[in-house]
């Protein structure tokens, strides 16, 4: 079964109206009175005809509140009740009917979360179908997490693992195509990808581990010509699922 990081609040304008769009949990939002009342425009006002059309709950609460649980919060926020447990895919659950057209993301130990967030953006851009996470040192889903990815996060399916490299042969066995994002590779434009492709993405500095390399069908790399060794793990996962949606954009 799935185990989760528990997300308690939302408070990113994007992130609260993406999420209530979903309703994938128990949620409740948080609404400032007095002093923190000033905060509140009008893309606060379309969160509140949002919950009011969900159906839901509204309270209101002091502003101290709210800053005690985001100092930068703009007089709102979103409670949510058991978000991962309810929301995300269980990867058994996944492995069971996998669709064969299938973008898997594995993230080997990414641990900042502005990178967590940006690559679940892309991967809500580029229609994965699911994004692979250890349950130890990485990044959870936090606010942090949310902010970046834009309220993708509340669309994204992620099924936390507790051994990466046995979430890959699984997924070999089911007829995935396993690539390792890497420096010297072969050229990601070059290959033609399978309908079932996972790409593995590794650590912001010590990159792909080496069992996970070892475990990879392919390695492969993105072609560059300027003086820096790499790209950001984020824009380099925002390629290559680029690429396979270029290849099965049916």
């Amino acid at each position: 079964m799935l185990l989760s990081f528990f997300v308690d609040y939302i408070t990113s304008f994007h992130g609260i109206l993406e999420t209530l769009k979903a309703r994938t949990s128990q949620m409740k939002l948080l609404v400032a009175t007095g002093e923190g009342a000033h905060r509140q425009g009008p893309r606060v006002r379309d969160i509140l005809d949002l919950a009011k059309k969900q159906g839901i709950a509204v309270e209101k609460v002091e502003q101290a509140l709210l800053d005690r649980i985001d100092p930068d919060n703009k007089g709102i926020a979103l409670s949510l009740l058991g978000r991962d447990a309810e929301k995300k895919l269980s990867f058994d659950d996944f492995l069971d009917n996998p669709p064969e057209k299938s973008l898997v993301i594995v993230l080997d130990h990414i641990e900042d979360p502005q990178n967590f967030g940006a690559i679940l953006r892309s991967a809500d851009a580029f229609g994965a179908s699911l994004v692979v996470v250890p349950l130890r040192r990485a990044s959870p889903l936090s606010d942090v997490a949310d902010r970046s990815s834009a309220g993708a996060s509340a669309w994204v399916p992620v099924a936390f693992v507790q051994n990466l490299a046995d979430a890959v042969k699984r997924l070999q066995a089911k007829g995935f195509w396993a690539y390792a994002a890497d420096m010297g590779g072969t050229p990601l434009s070059s290959l033609d990808l399978p309908g079932k492709t996972c790409f593995i993405l590794g650590n912001e500095g010590e990159g792909i581990s080496r069992l996970l390399s070892e475990k990879a069908d392919a390695v492969v790399s993105i072609p560059m010509q300027g003086h820096v060794e790499s790209l950001n793990v984020s824009v380099a996962a925002a390629l290559c699922m680029y690429e396979y949606r270029r290849a099965h954009n049916d």
